[in-house]
């Protein structure tokens, strides 16, 4: 595990040679028993010579992602709008020759498709996990999409299973609007199709803490394979019978749902538990933990990049460690102490992995785990079985049920204290893991103080001033945060909000959490400036004001963003320097790429102007005009032209825009281009770059950084990006 960790974060490709040494070396490590050591070396080189593999083996993604690839595989659906081809997953976008929407291929259909194709590789934002790591654990290589006009074709059906299960998946529609969120319950828990879940869903069973439910793991796994053993008790069936039954109908059950990384996890787990109460060579509970790690790791060192991998394996840890040896006690208090153990020794793991934490999840776990794992599991599978009979009303009466839970969920997600509660210094989660000492030290007794002073609110005294701006990583598109700290009070500014997609995702929000948490901003976003209506620029709009209060809008829209329009930002002054009077009329409904709304953002601070210039998409036209007007308003109380601090680049770097008369107005000492990673457009151009390089302008790309941040005043600058793993550009081969 150690030598995994470790080169997982390579930056560089060790020499053949090293390689080849090492392997001989950790070999000679272990034969002197030098176990762990010798363990550790091996890790790090058979983590790269895995990598190496997976490399040879992806998609080749050599053309521009503006040319189609030929691809052809079974398919698996991901998502209401994606499927997953081989090791492929593309977002759908093709059409009929009609010009309507083409149906998704369904689950285990063999297609063959034009497609574009992209290296994995995550936004890069401060306080944001990188996804690429569990796409890699999961089994994907590469990603894009099928475009409107690609060529498809199905080369052979799903098999009967499949067909069947297609069936039932394909009901949804045809349910009563107010009865389909059970469907669509029933159909992630039974069959594992968590794609037909919508965002409104996700959010519902995250802010409850019910996630795990209705993602099959080890907990479904092990309740079928449980129920199974403790009917052999009670009948007395021979464990020559119940071991292979119980091991049958949870290998089975995983099967139907797909066979996910969690559900493979958790069967090997199984097997080996199972095993040991088989008697087989006397496993012990620990040799049986190890062995099942060893065998993961082997199978697939990427899988430490998976969430689900380190709180899974800490569950189990946690829960052996607490029970092993003991006299267990029957019935609810096993259940509540179960619960209370992982709630305060697991949050820590939970935390530090980037899940999601409520403190309604103890309750409602309580209730929900005996019944979904002990009646509505096995309910539904046999409600499945009756439907391959074509009797659907068990599972009519289950969609029914689900349905009143989710709307019982509902009603308990209305309690904000507890689902929405602010962790103001989530270090002190840590003391959850006292709970593990023995039973006869009292200092355990103490791991709940961690959870109050987690969520104790803390007095701050800061006077801190000066202020902030965040150029957010959100793809092909732009986003910016202007932070002005004055007295200790924030103000914020967004500047345009990225795109959405067509599943109602946006990439802006994920982005701007760790920012703008009710702890840290409780009235959300004091000003939020459109530039135009692009997708790019405008798309998350509508998921920005659904997730956080905004005082103040600026836009083409709301007719107040054109040129001499001003304002304050805390001690900053905002000027509008373009259009130069309100796009819109009623002929005019859209604001496009030339009535982008230019800011200049200013500070005059011990003598010097400290600026910061948001171009959106206005082009050299519009830069000849307005560029005019920058050397009076860089110029300080001493009549000295001060340079822009910061120029947001137009167009995401585009030859259309940062032409010379802009530059040789205000001389920008830093430039950032908003462009997504190697975006079809070839943003930033290169006649961009090389002016920007010629003016001795320091450059950053959110491409090739990440999310770039600054402080003003001081001049610091800081990018996620600094350092970024081997893995991160797998399947990219130049």
């Amino acid at each position: 595990m150690v030598g995994i960790l470790t080169a997982l974060y390579l930056s560089q490709w060790p020499p053949t040679e090293a390689l080849t040494l090492l392997l001989l070396i950790s070999l000679s490590l272990v034969k002197r028993q030098y176990f762990f050591i010798g363990a550790a070396v091996f890790g790090y080189c058979w983590l790269i010579l895995f990598l190496a593999w997976r490399m040879d083996t992806a998609p080749s993604t050599t053309q521009p992602s503006s040319y189609n690839s030929l691809i052809s595989g079974e398919i698996t659906p991901s998502h209401a709008t994606a499927i997953q081809i081989g090791t492929t997953r593309l977002n759908w976008y093709a059409k009929t020759p009609e010009g309507k929407n083409q149906a998704l291929p369904q689950q285990g259909e063999y297609w063959q498709l034009e497609a574009r194709l992209r290296p994995l590789r995550s936004l890069q934002n401060f306080g944001q996990a990188d996804s690429t790591g569990r796409k890699l654990a999961a089994g994907q290589l590469a990603g894009g999409y099928v475009p409107r006009k690609a060529q498809i074709k199905r080369l052979k059906k799903a098999n009967p299973l499949n067909q069947w299960r297609n069936k039932l998946v394909s009901q949804i529609e045809n349910q009563p609007v107010e009865t389909q969120r059970g469907w669509r319950f029933l159909v992630a828990l039974g069959l594992g199709a968590k794609q037909q879940l919508t965002q409104e869903d996700w959010q519902l069973l995250q802010q409850t803490g019910t996630l795990h439910l209705w993602v099959v793991s080890g907990l479904h796994l092990g309740l079928l394979a449980g129920l199974v053993l403790w009917l052999a008790a009670k009948y007395h069936w021979p464990p020559a019978l119940a071991l292979p039954l119980a091991a049958s109908l949870a290998l089975g059950y995983a099967q139907l749902a797909g066979w996910g990384l969690a559900a493979e996890r958790s069967a090997l787990m199984l097997l080996l538990g199972l095993l040991m109460l088989s008697g087989w060579r006397k496993l012990g509970v620990w040799l049986a933990y190890s062995l099942a790690l060893i065998i993961l790791l082997l199978a697939n060192p990427l899988i430490v990049l998976s969430k689900g991998f380190w709180l899974s394996f800490a569950a189990v840890a946690i829960l052996i460690a607490d029970f092993y040896g003991k006299t267990v006690s029957k019935g609810l208090l096993t259940l509540i102490k179960v619960q209370l153990l992982l709630l305060l020794a697991f949050t820590p793991f939970l935390v530090w992995q980037g899940g999601w934490f409520t403190l309604l999840s103890l309750p409602i776990n309580l209730v929900l785990v005996p019944l979904v794992g002990l009646f509505l599991l096995p309910a539904t599978l046999i409600g499945l079985v009756f439907s391959s009979l074509n009797f659907y009303l068990p599972l009519e009466l289950l969609a029914s049920l689900f349905n009143f839970i989710a709307k019982g969920l509902e009603q308990a997600s209305q309690f904000k204290q507890l689902s929405t509660a602010n962790m103001y210094q989530p270090a002190y989660l840590g003391l959850g893991l006292l709970a593990l000492l023995p039973a006869g030290i009292h200092l355990r007794h103490w791991a709940w103080l961690g959870l109050f002073l987690a969520f104790l609110p803390q007095q701050s005294n800061s006077t801190k001033e000066g202020w902030q701006v965040r150029v957010l990583d959100v793809g092909q598109g732009t986003a910016v945060l202007v932070e002005s700290q004055l007295a200790g009070k924030t103000e914020r500014l967004l500047y345009d909000t990225g795109r959405s997609y067509n599943s109602g995702w946006a990439a802006v929000l994920p982005a701007l959490k760790p920012w703008l948490t009710p702890s840290k901003a409780p009235k959300g976003i004091n000003q939020l400036v459109i530039s135009h209506d692009d997708q790019d620029h405008a798309g998350g709009l509508q998921a920005i004001k659904e997730h956080w209060q905004v005082q103040q809008e600026y836009s083409a829209q709301q007719h107040n963003c054109y040129a001499g329009q001003n304002w304050q930002l805390g001690q900053l002054q905002v000027f509008a320097l373009w259009p130069p009077k309100p796009p819109l009329t009623e002929q005019k409904t859209k604001a496009d790429n030339k009535d982008s709304c230019v800011l200049l953002i200013k500070e005059e601070h011990q003598g010097s102007i400290i600026s910061l210039l948001l171009t959106g998409d206005a082009d050299l036209t519009a830069e000849a005009f307005y560029s005019q007007s920058l050397p009076q308003l860089l110029t300080n109380q001493q009549g000295q032209q001060q340079p822009l601090t910061l120029l947001i680049t137009g167009h995401h770097g585009s030859k259309t825009s940062t032409g010379l008369p802009l530059l040789q107005a205000t001389t920008p000492q830093y430039a950032v281009h908003t462009n997504g990673w190697r975006n079809s457009y070839g943003h930033p151009h290169i006649s961009v770059v090389q002016k920007l390089r010629q003016a001795q302008v320091m450059q950053y790309s959110t491409a090739a950084h990440g999310a770039v941040h600054f402080d003003m005043r001081k001049k610091e600058v800081n990018y996620k990006n600094q350092q970024p793993p081997l893995w991160q550009g797998l399947g990219y081969k130049p």
